[in-house]
């Protein structure tokens, strides 16, 4: 017999894409993933692996801020500039397991 889980109802705030699916999608280094983590800008949920798990949402902010990169715009500004845009860091819900 097969073993099967509960379908899980997928929103925007699914968190599906690993670091590698989300780099590419958004155009970004995994390091630079690695580095608006560690800066807060995005707080991708984990799984009981530990690993990067990112949402629709988090990769719109993610495009936001390459944007912003692009546009040579520094921490503290994108800081501001999605809190103005009511994107705030961690769209997907923080740090938090997936079991």
């Amino acid at each position: 017999m097969v073993k099967t889980f509960p379908r899980v109802q997928k929103t925007r705030r699914t968190p599906i894409y690993n670091i590698g699916a989300a780099s590419r999608l958004v155009g970004l280094p995994i390091w630079t993933l690695r580095w608006i983590e560690s800066h807060e800008l995005v707080s991708p949920r984990r799984t009981a692996g530990n690993q990067r798990l990112y949402s629709e949402l988090d990769l719109d902010v993610l495009n936001t801020i390459r944007e912003l990169m692009e546009e040579k715009v520094n921490l503290a500004g994108i800081r501001v500039i999605l809190r103005m845009r009511g994107e705030p860091a961690g769209a997907s819900g923080g740090r938090k397991r997936r079991s």
